[in-house]
């Protein structure tokens, strides 16, 4: 380990930033040769070599208490809030190790990888600056790039001429100013500056790597970014750690020591007498741990003093049942399922600007309870040892993720999950040769996704269940040629519903479905308003709102089981939306979780259920609380189901590169196995159960 290297801002900064260099050898951030690249990349920050704390400094009007922290891990940034006279835009810059100027004239771009290692998130800008002061900077247009807490990415600022801003910089203070002076020269790169846009905010950040790559004259780009978040790894069978995967400790580990094992172990070595941490972290990017809905850790004590090893997976920390004595084996496992099911209070939020107006529309759940961790984004987990005194050893002889198999209680499917005098009101097992068009439409409006069709050939009775069939196949929506809310589309799939057939209000609701596994699918069990036709049009009838014929509190949406198959089939999400849609304006509300995780029954299958009486709604999954919403808007309009598969998300963040559609995995399934209903004969009304109707396979004529 080299000695520390301390370092001191001009006096009129009035700043002490600690420049402290730690080294240790396997440096995950060895140069490696590009594809395609002419030569080898060039660090421009090697951290392995004990000048690298000499090479960053802060900007000028850094606020006083930031401090920039040098290690074997990068360069870890870390500013202070802002004050009155300090600037509002905190950067590092990053100098040469030795003389005046890279030479890097033989690459084609400057890349960085950077994670936000705080809980803020920022605008981000960075600028490659020659000894004149001209420089490349980060896009022609999207100059400040936005930083999500946690959030990985790697930043190019390539050396293409629309990227070019020609500057005096004299104290470095030009940034985006005057455009004068001769065009940047990379035979003379005298800095890389880093700093974030309009910040008033206590911020950090880690510097991973700084490199010059890339070929000369490789392009003009103006904007050349690597998004992380497109690099979702697999792991093979689940295999993060273990022989085979491929682990690389030297890049994948941060914190504590640690050593490559015997078969693609983990060795890990604690000082002892207080909880230490390792992190496991992807090499970029995540893990897609989709297929699975828990991590199993398998430990061996190699040292001579016990230790009891935990693991924590997103907020779920998990420690092994008894110390481990000298050389004995544990395993841990970690489920996705959160402790806590998710909870909402009845009015979480604050009013404000008098009454019906909110601080916000959506009621999340309380901090307490459920889980913001998304197994299909995974980017890193941690191994803890305990607080004891003592050194201590530990091999980590395999890291898998997997899925457990729920065990579903004898009552799912029989009866609903609390007593009372409950009477079956529903019952659809599919097990005719036809579906009953009295109480099923299999066309309605697509309400979200204008790519696929609903046709009659992609609902399919087979084996005593129903298949809603998604494939690549061309055609019209509700096989109508003439049908104007939807033209020809590519993608044709199946729909069903009870509009104008059969409505409860209150009740136990469940359904027992297995998921599809293709990507880019939405498949929905859920519950809307249906007034009948009494009330008006379509959209009054399923109106979200207080209508005038009202005579509570209005109809509300509840999406019992909501999926994207971007996430991987162990995980859904849960809402109820109300006060209208109108593309999620000012007053649309929503209480809900898009974190709700499960577990498939022996079979694949899992049940999903929905406990509604007046002003509460649980939700239950294969017979488990899953969410609960208490409340004085919970709707008491009568409503029908709904079970539909289209394609996409409801906003692109769910619709990650591994969740857009792929023909080559289509054809896929929705599958319902059943569908029951109970009512409590204390919360029935005359408007429940079936309508007269036609028999019309169409809701628009019922």
């Amino acid at each position: 380990m080299h000695p520390a290297l301390i370092s001191r801002i001009p006096s009129g900064a009035g700043l002490l930033v600690a420049l402290l260099f730690l080294t240790a050898s396997g440096s995950g951030l060895a140069q490696a040769a590009e594809t395609g690249a002419a030569i080898a990349p060039k660090l421009l920050i090697d951290l392995a070599s004990p000048d690298a704390g000499k090479q960053a400094q802060p900007d000028k009007g850094v606020p006083a208490g930031s401090t920039i922290v040098v290690d074997k891990n990068g360069v870890n940034v870390n500013f202070a809030p802002f004050r009155h006279g300090d600037a509002d835009h905190p950067g590092v810059r990053l100098f040469p190790a030795s003389g005046t100027s890279w030479d890097i004239s033989a690459y084609g771009h400057v890349e960085a990888k950077i994670t936000n290692t705080g809980d803020r998130g920022f605008s981000f800008i960075m600028l490659v600056v020659d000894e004149d002061g001209s420089f490349w900077r980060i896009g022609k247009k999207n100059e400040a790039m936005e930083f999500k807490p946690g959030e990985t990415r790697v930043f190019k600022v390539p050396f293409g001429k629309e990227n070019i801003r020609s500057a005096k910089y004299a104290n470095v203070r030009g940034r985006m100013g005057p455009q004068v002076g001769a065009l940047p020269n990379p035979a003379k790169v005298a800095q890389v500056f880093m700093f974030l846009y309009s910040s008033t905010q206590p911020h950090s950040f880690r510097i991973e790597e700084l490199k010059a790559a890339g070929s000369a004259g490789e392009g003009e780009n103006p904007y050349s970014e690597v998004d992380p978040d497109s690099v979702l790894t697999t792991p093979e069978n689940g295999v993060i750690v273990g022989k085979g995967a491929g682990f690389d400790p030297a890049k994948q580990v941060e914190g504590g020591k640690c050593a490559a094992g015997p078969d693609g172990a983990l060795a890990l070595s604690f000082a002892g007498g207080k909880e230490e941490t390792v992190k496991i972290k992807t090499v970029m990017g995540a893990w897609d741990l989709g297929n699975a809905n828990q991590i199993r850790v398998t430990f061996k004590n190699t040292g001579s003093t016990p230790v009891t090893p935990a693991v924590v997976v997103g907020p779920n920390k998990v420690a092994a049942s008894h110390p481990l004595a000298p050389g004995a084996d544990a395993e841990v496992i970690v489920p996705f399922l959160p402790n806590a099911t998710p909870v909402v209070a009845a009015d979480p939020r604050q009013k404000i600007a008098g009454p019906g107006k909110w601080e916000d529309q959506n009621w999340t759940p309380r901090k307490d309870t459920g889980t913001n961790f998304e197994s299909h984004r995974v980017k890193n987990f941690s191994i803890l040892s305990d607080n004891t005194p003592g050194a201590k050893s530990l091999l980590v002889t395999s890291i898998v993720a997997d899925a457990a198999v729920d065990e579903v209680p004898a009552w799912v499917g029989k009866k609903p999950p609390v007593d009372g005098d409950w009477a079956q009101t529903f019952d659809e097992e599919f097990d005719g040769p036809a579906l009953d068009f009295k109480r099923w439409n299999l066309y309605g409006h697509n309400d979200w996704d204008k790519r696929t069709h609903f046709s009659k050939n992609n609902v399919i009775l087979k084996d005593g269940k129903l298949f809603l069939h998604y494939e690549k196949k061309t055609g019209f929506h509700n096989d109508d040629a003439k049908d104007t809310e939807i033209k020809q589309t590519d993608y044709a799939s199946g729909y069903l519903s009870t509009y104008g057939k059969w409505t409860q209000k209150y009740g136990y609701f469940e359904a027992r479905m297995k998921l599809p596994r293709a990507p880019g699918l939405w498949p929905t069990f859920l519950l809307l308003p249906d007034r009948g036709k009494a009330a008006g049009t379509p959209a009054v009838r399923t109106s979200i709102c207080k209508e005038s014929g009202d005579t509570g509190v209005g109809g509300m949406e509840v999406d019992i089981m909501d999926f994207l198959s971007g996430w991987g089939v162990y995980r859904y999400n849960i809402a109820c939306h109300w006060d209208g849609y109108g593309s999620y304006g000012k007053n649309h509300k929503s209480a809900g979780s898009p974190t709700i995780y499960a577990r498939a029954d022996k079979d694949g299958y899992i049940t999903s259920g929905l406990l509604w009486t007046p002003g509460a709604v649980v939700m239950y999954h294969n017979g488990k609380e899953a969410f609960r919403w208490e409340g004085e808007r919970v709707g008491d309009v009568q409503s029908h189901l709904r079970f539909d598969l289209v394609a996409g998300g409801w906003t692109m963040k769910d619709v990650p590169v591994n969740s857009q559609l792929d023909d080559a995995k289509l054809p896929d399934d929705f599958i319902i196995d059943y569908v029951r209903v109970w009512q409590r004969k204390d919360l029935a009304t005359p408007g429940d159960g079936p309508k007269p109707n036609p028999g019309d396979p169409d809701e628009a004529k019922n």
